[in-house]
């Protein structure tokens, strides 16, 4: 994989964006852009570091020794050529920055402020929890989706298989009663001998459809109708909001409190977003922070942001204590995340298995209630 070594180059790299669950798994991509590398991986490399570092080990030699121990052949490409770089007299974070692929801006952020305050463990450490409640989270997500995904493709699979190789069997049978078949049963004829004799073509527009939407959603203009749903769809947008708010605090607090300038913390966090409008969001902040108004005057104004929030963050800054208040709001939020996640679970699955069952059982019926009138006919 080219590896970007320009600031432009990077910039290119991050402000494409991404697309929500692409946005559960954005999240987990936050500190860690590259799916070939997993957040253990990270992990260890940096928990390796942390300790290494807290003995006395000089950076270089506690990054070869730890590449030597690596097993991803693309994580140890890249602490090798740290180790390298950092032989060669130039900073950690400089030398991480080569490679984006694997360190995110966040991280890099960290270790640089750890260079900057003689705290690199502690930052190190810092990266590590930060990791950690991320992983936490996305988990969280993907478990209260996995569930709800498998039975739409358990019901969609169930149709298909009926209608491609159960109603066929029937089709020379059902010719006889053509005249007297229910709607529904017409329907389904037509749709399973549609099927089966333009599988190829229904293939390709599916397809085309699929890449049309794809396409759509991740043009600039797309993205951003696509994210003011999210944010707009009543039920839905509570529990968007509240995973965007999660994501945007913890980062912005965890960056703040290792002595970040705000606004490079926010130039960060509104890459790793992944979200249209709160990107806009952040961006009003950096302006009203630029021009000396505080970062609370937008969240005032923010349609979208509860007003638990507007409150907090208020006050915080009254206080100066931003980084703490949005390091406890994005636990807070999290927790209503997941209790909100619970209760659309609870209430999607029997949904879903009641539309399962209407769908199958009006299929199952459709195939009855003919066998029925014509052995009416045959009596």
């Amino acid at each position: 994989m080219a590896i970007a070594t320009t600031s432009r180059e990077v910039r290119k790299k991050t402000d494409k964006g991404v697309s929500f669950l692409d946005q559960i798994k954005n999240i987990d991509l936050n500190l860690n852009f590259n799916s070939k590398i997993s957040s253990k991986e990270i992990m260890f490399f940096t928990n390796q570091l942390a300790l290494m570092i807290e003995i006395g080990t000089p950076l270089n030699t506690s990054l070869t020794a730890i590449a030597g121990q690596l097993k991803n052949q693309v994580l140890k490409e890249a602490v090798t050529g740290i180790a390298a770089e950092v032989e060669e007299g130039k900073l950690l974070s400089q030398a991480m920055s080569r490679y984006p692929h694997v360190f995110s801006d966040v991280y890099i952020s960290l270790v640089k402020s750890g260079e900057n305050t003689g705290k690199l463990k502690e930052m190190l450490e810092r990266q590590t929890a930060l990791q950690e409640k991320q992983d936490k989270f996305v988990a969280a997500l993907k478990k209260s989706l996995t569930y709800p995904a498998i039975l739409c493709t358990l019901s969609f699979a169930v149709v298909v298989f009926m209608l491609v190789y159960v109603f066929p069997k029937f089709s020379d049978i059902f010719k006889e009663i053509e005249d007297v078949l229910p709607v529904t049963t017409r329907f389904l004829l037509w749709l399973s001998n549609f099927l089966q004799s333009f599988w190829h073509a229904s293939i390709v527009v599916t397809a085309l459809c699929c890449w049309a939407i794809y396409a759509f959603v991740k043009s600039e203009n797309g993205k951003l109708v696509f994210d003011r749903l999210k944010i707009s769809v009543p039920f839905l947008a509570g529990i968007y909001i509240k995973i965007y708010l999660t994501v945007t605090m913890r980062m912005l607090g965890f960056l703040m409190g290792s002595n970040i300038p705000l606004l490079d913390a926010l130039r960060i966090v509104r890459r790793a977003t992944g979200n249209a409008v709160f990107g806009r969001f952040i961006d009003s902040i950096a302006r009203n922070v630029e021009e000396g108004r505080g970062m609370s005057l937008a969240f005032t104004e923010a349609a979208f942001i509860p007003d638990t929030v507007k409150q907090m963050v208020k006050t915080a800054e009254e206080t100066q204590n931003v980084a703490k208040v949005m390091l406890r709001l994005s636990d807070y939020y999290e927790g209503e995340t997941d209790d909100q996640l619970k209760k659309f679970t609870s209430m999607i699955e029997p949904l879903l298995l009641i539309v399962m069952g209407v769908v199958v059982g009006g299929i199952v019926l459709s195939l009855i209630l003919p066998i029925f009138k014509l052995s009416r006919v045959a009596h």
